[in-house]
């Protein structure tokens, strides 16, 4: 069944009343967002996100108003909801910036990135909101309204250019946090990735209405009425996500690495290309003597010491024990160790946890306290990172010990 089929077999008033109670909740479900983003007054991170539901909510409002037809609404709306693309690209990358960097420099860069959408808000949504409320600039709407689909895809560019870039941002993160703490489960950026791969099919499915609109007559329905509703979904399972996401301490150099070195350090098997021009190696200098000692301190530390049963142990830490600064210890893993971090210091868990599986013969204790005990944070990150090390899960190893001790009996 067709579109125009479905609102006629239930009839126009009731799909305006459903579409109509849809885009009331979303306004009221990204208002209260955005009060809970500024009342929590904690950084420019939730103040810039907080921009984001604002200019949702107008662009909703834009819709409320052509489904009720009153122009002074959509004016104001069509002013303040207006050329997304242009404002929420450089929101969005300045946003993941804001987790883990210092915002205090961000307003001059941001200013210049945002130059865009100042010229689309002054040259375009500000006459064109004159048109709707006032009845001025009449000539200057419809020669907009001809050219409205070729301007909407020019924006959807715009964008779609910034969401690559923050995607590529949040994964160098993501690699960046492997290389600083072995635990890195909570507080992590999937929320953001996944947002960022909405917004993108937000973009590509906005683009191919504006192409349909191009080619074929406009219909009688707002076809934009189905991006808001993708906004109100999105938003609603992702946004409040952001609410609680704390900032992420990282140390510069390793947001500063090449991606040559973030794609191998996710690879613990893959080695970094040494003659990279752009990489400033602090271990260079070293000899191989001296290299082969940082190695031997480093495993009479963790066998000794066991610093990796802190479950919260970080890349500083650990440098500080070894005596040494933390990039000398990422180069170290990185360069001379093949690993990151985060698998390094997981290989040492999951050992100490196969050693008390071994002896505890007669499971006294949970495989979950086991875990803990050896510093695992949850249930689920030990189980993934036990099965990649060993190739079985934690239960099973166990139940082979059994098998083993049966046999020896």
């Amino acid at each position: 069944m067709c579109f125009t089929n479905y609102m006629l077999f239930f009839g126009v008033e009731k799909w305006t009343m459903f579409v109509d109670f849809i885009l009331i909740a979303g306004m009221s479900l990204l208002f209260l967002l955005v009060l809970f983003l500024l009342k929590s007054n904690s950084g420019s991170s939730k103040k810039l996100l907080s921009i984001f539901f604002l200019n949702a909510i107008f662009f909703l409002l834009y819709y409320y108003a052509y489904l009720h037809r009153s122009r002074i609404l959509g004016g104001v709306a069509l002013f303040f909801g207006s050329g997304s693309g242009f404002l929420l690209g450089p929101i969005l990358l300045f946003y993941v910036r804001s987790l883990v960097q210092s915002s205090k420099n961000f307003t001059k860069p941001l200013l210049l990135h945002l130059s865009p959408y100042f010229f689309y808000l002054s040259l375009l949504s500000a006459p064109i909101a004159l048109s709707m409320t006032l009845g001025v600039f009449q000539d200057y709407h419809s020669n907009y309204v001809a050219v409205a689909d070729y301007i909407n895809l020019i924006e959807n560019a715009y964008f779609a250019t910034y969401i690559f870039i923050s995607l590529k941002l949040v994964r160098r993160i993501q690699r960046a946090r492997r290389q600083t703490y072995s635990f890195v489960e909570s507080s992590n950026l999937d929320w953001i990735y996944y947002l960022i791969i909405g917004l993108f099919t937000i973009v590509i499915l906005d683009s191919i209405f504006s192409i349909y609109e191009l080619i074929f007559p406009r219909i009688e329905w707002n076809i934009g009425t189905i991006i808001a509703v993708c906004i109100i979904v999105l938003y609603s399972i992702l946004g409040y996500k952001g609410m609680f996401q704390s900032k992420i301490l990282l140390p510069n150099f390793l947001l500063e690495e090449p991606s040559n070195q973030d794609s191998n350090n996710m690879n613990s098997n893959v080695s970094i290309d040494k003659n990279s021009p752009k990489l400033t190696r602090q271990l260079d200098v070293f000899s191989e003597e001296e290299i082969a000692a940082l190695k031997l301190k480093l495993d009479e530390i963790l066998n000794e010491k066991k610093p990796y049963l802190n479950e919260s142990l970080s890349l500083s830490e650990l440098a500080k024990e070894l005596g040494i600064t933390d990039k000398k210890l990422s180069e170290l893993l990185n360069q001379h160790l093949q690993t990151n971090f985060y698998n390094f210091i997981n290989t040492y868990r999951v050992s100490e946890v196969k050693k008390k599986l071994i002896e505890d013969t007669e499971k006294k204790y949970t495989l979950l306290s086991i875990a803990y005990e050896c510093g695992f944070q949850s249930k689920t990150s030990f189980n993934r990172v036990f099965k990649q090390k060993t190739g079985m899960s934690p239960s099973k190893f166990r139940q082979l010990q059994g098998v083993k001790a049966m046999a020896e009996v």
